[in-house]
C-alpha cells in the first residue's frame, strides 16, 4: 500500500462535523418548539398593571386589625372552600389566578346582602399552583390578602 493511498473511514474530523451538525439541529428544534409555546404569565394590560402595582403593595402592607381579618378554610376534604368575611364588610372579591392557563382564571364578587360566609366548590381548581387574591373593604378602607396555593386532588 502506498503512502498516497489513505485508509478511508471515520476519524476525529468527521466526529467534530457530526457534533456541530447535531448541535445545530438540536438548537433549531429547540427554537422552533419554544417559539410556538403559549406563555400566559403576562396579562393583557401589562404596563397599566405595572403602574398600579405600587398601590396594590400599599394596600397589602397595611396592618389588618384582628377583628377585620378574613378567615379561609378548606372543608369536606378540600372539596369546598369557606371564606368568612368580618362584620362591617362593605364589599369583597376573590380572584384565583392560574399562571399557566389564563382561561382557568376566576374572579368572584360578593354581594354583602348574601351574607358574610361564602362557600364554593373547588371543582374549578385543577391540580397545580394558583395565586389567590382576596380584596375587601370596611368603612371605606381597602384590604388585600394574597397567597399562593397548590392544589393536589387525590
Amino acid at each position: 500500500m502506498s503512502n498516497i493511498q489513505q485508509k478511508k473511514g471515520f476519524h476525529w474530523g468527521h466526529g467534530i462535523i457530526v457534533t456541530f451538525v447535531l448541535f445545530g439541529a438540536f438548537m433549531a428544534y429547540f427554537y422552533i418548539n419554544m417559539s410556538h409555546e403559549k406563555i400566559e404569565l403576562v396579562g393583557e394590560n401589562y404596563y397599566a398593571d405595572g403602574q398600579a402595582y405600587q398601590a396594590k403593595i400599599n394596600i397589602q402592607n397595611q396592618s389588618i386589625p384582628s377583628t377585620q381579618q378574613i378567615q379561609v378554610k378548606s372543608i369536606a376534604n378540600d372539596q369546598y372552600l369557606l371564606i368568612q368575611l368580618p362584620t362591617g364588610c362593605d364589599s369583597a372579591s376573590v380572584q384565583f389566578f392560574r399562571p399557566s392557563d389564563e382561561s382557568r382564571d376566576k374572579t368572584i364578587h360578593w354581594k354583602i346582602q348574601d351574607g358574610l360566609n361564602w362557600t364554593s366548590s373547588t371543582d374549578f381548581l385543577i391540580e397545580g399552583p394558583w395565586k389567590r387574591t382576596i380584596r375587601w373593604s370596611i368603612a371605606g378602607k381597602s384590604y388585600l390578602q394574597e397567597d399562593r396555593i397548590v392544589i393536589s386532588k387525590k
